[in-house]
């Protein structure tokens, strides 16, 4: 039952989420342009009920016409876009998620492994060396070596193993590491408990001691990240599709923004596009929190009688 009402909660919160972006997208953007001497002046003056009017309106013409309008491309629908755009990326989001949370709990084990050698600098210190770094900021560098260094790969190929591999590898970088500092720290945390003391005891090696007991009761508690670790997915999409002008959702969801450095909206801005964006990425985020919630209580059972 606990786990019913988290799932109808996560439900109703992003719901609420997404009803508040598109009161956002729908604010009106029109700006009054006057001239002050040889200045072009933009003032931009909120009114509450033309902001009602243009809601209803927006919907309105949505119904009758079956389409959140059309984007800047004439001809094609906003859903169009948005789910073509979303379908390019979806690949790559789940491989990335997958290659995060798989990848990051080795890397998690090697360190808390490594911890009781010499060689502990190649365990966390190298952890911790790529989170210190803002993950944007690695994707950078990250592609900078490709692009400069690596000649033999079509960095910016569209088609191929190139289009696929590689954004799904560059954007899992830093969500690996954040499973990995998240993953050795459940297993210090595990030392020195009863049960790890009664598994030893009964012969059983580091090897089995570590997989069997100590990362299966930790997985509930690296599985409360896996929302966060779409974040960091999502966040680090955008630099990999930006640059490699690959229009996938995060590419065109900023191409649909259309941002201006004079007036902040250009005159291409595509609210349909945003709208049908942003709720994509939503029920991707509340299938994913879905998860994590019902695998928690699988792997940890005493979640349910709390």
């Amino acid at each position: 039952m606990r786990l019913k009402t988290q799932m109808l909660k996560t439900t109703v919160t992003s719901l609420l989420a997404f009803m508040f972006i598109v009161l956002i997208v729908l604010v009106p953007r029109d700006l009054n342009l006057s001239v002050d001497g040889y200045l072009v002046v933009a003032n931009y003056s909120f009114d509450m009920g033309e902001y009602v009017t243009y809601i209803r309106d927006f919907f309105a013409n949505a119904i009758q016409n079956g389409t959140l309008g059309e984007t800047r491309y004439i001809g094609q629908t906003s859903e169009a876009a948005a789910f073509g755009a979303v379908g390019k990326s979806l690949l790559v989001i789940v491989s990335a998620l997958i290659l995060g949370f798989v990848f990051g709990i080795l890397k998690g084990v090697l360190d808390y492994k490594l911890s009781k050698t010499k060689f502990s600098v190649l365990g966390h210190w190298t952890t911790w060396l790529f989170q210190s770094v803002p993950d944007f900021f690695l994707m950078l560098i990250a592609q900078w070596v490709l692009i400069k260094h690596v000649p033999a790969i079509r960095y910016f190929a569209v088609d191929g193993w190139e289009a696929f591999v590689l954004p799904s590898l560059l954007v899992s970088i830093y969500p690996i590491f954040f499973i990995a500092r998240i993953t050795s720290a459940s297993l210090l945390a595990q030392e020195g408990k009863l049960y790890i003391l009664l598994a030893k005891a009964k012969g059983l090696s580091d090897r089995k001691v570590v997989y069997k007991h100590m990362l299966r009761n930790g997985i509930a508690t690296i599985l409360t990240h896996l929302p966060g670790l779409l974040v960091f997915i999502l966040s680090n999409l955008l630099v990999v599709e930006y640059y490699r002008n690959y229009p996938g959702a995060a590419w065109r969801l900023f191409q649909a923004l259309d941002f201006n450095t004079f007036s902040g909206t250009g005159s291409n801005y595509e609210p349909g596009v945003i709208i049908y964006i942003a709720f994509s990425f939503m029920v991707l985020f509340m299938i994913v929190q879905w998860i994590s919630q019902s695998a928690r209580k699988y792997f940890d059972p005493r979640s349910e009688m709390r």
